[in-house]
């Protein structure tokens, strides 16, 4: 083999190794980056429990953790890691968290608090929920409340009857659907509603729009 081309394929070898290093590297830097957030975001939630005050997790964001969502088993075990939810579901917001949208209702208090959050990162989760999961909700003044999800239901994007606003306490958690579709834009939502373990709800079957 000519050693020109010998050259050549040392140095395209060579090229290749670094573009996978600087790869490996920012991987590895937005996944660290992911779990310090979580820690800021988990530090300030302690501060609210502790002084009922609202913290930034750092000191230029724009929202705030308002309360802690957790899954619940029917043996009263708890799946997988504790979500912190901030205010104001913007694009920003929900790359590092669910959020909610706010309303005209308090959280664990009375309306219909809406969460949103992505399908293949904190929502991904909301894959395996069935009617009947139990979901544990802690708000700033330290409360708890267990809600039961009573309906599962796949809406247009534009469909926004099930965001309204209502009197009585009610959990809608959203996120894109299909969980598997590689397509960052989806016209569809998953949304998964439960009202309070006390309030004794009916559960009713998963419907699906046409």
């Amino acid at each position: 083999m000519p050693v020109q081309i010998r050259a050549h394929r040392h140095r395209i070898m060579l090229l290749v190794g670094i573009v996978a290093i600087v790869f490996l590297f920012k991987g590895g830097y937005m996944q660290a980056k992911a779990h310090f957030a979580q820690f800021l975001i988990e530090q300030a939630w302690s501060d609210t429990l502790n002084d009922g005050k609202q913290h930034k997790p750092w000191s230029w964001a724009d929202t705030y953790p308002v309360a802690k969502l957790q899954f619940v088993s029917g043996q009263g075990q708890l799946q997988g890691q504790a979500l912190y939810v901030l205010a104001g579901a913007s694009g920003r917001n929900l790359a590092f968290g669910p959020a909610t949208l706010m309303g005209a209702n308090q959280l664990n208090g009375w309306g219909n608090t809406v969460i949103a959050g992505h399908r293949d990162t904190h929502f991904a989760h909301l894959k395996g929920v069935q009617p009947g999961q139990l979901l544990r909700v802690q708000d700033s003044s330290s409360a708890t409340i267990d809600y039961r999800v009573v309906s599962i239901q796949i809406v247009a994007e534009a469909d926004t009857r099930l965001l309204d606003g209502q009197d009585d306490l009610q959990l809608t958690l959203v996120t894109c659907y299909p969980f598997d579709s590689l397509s960052a834009q989806s016209r569809w939502r998953f949304v998964v509603i439960a009202e309070p373990v006390a309030a004794k709800p009916q559960i009713q079957l998963a419907s699906v729009a046409a």
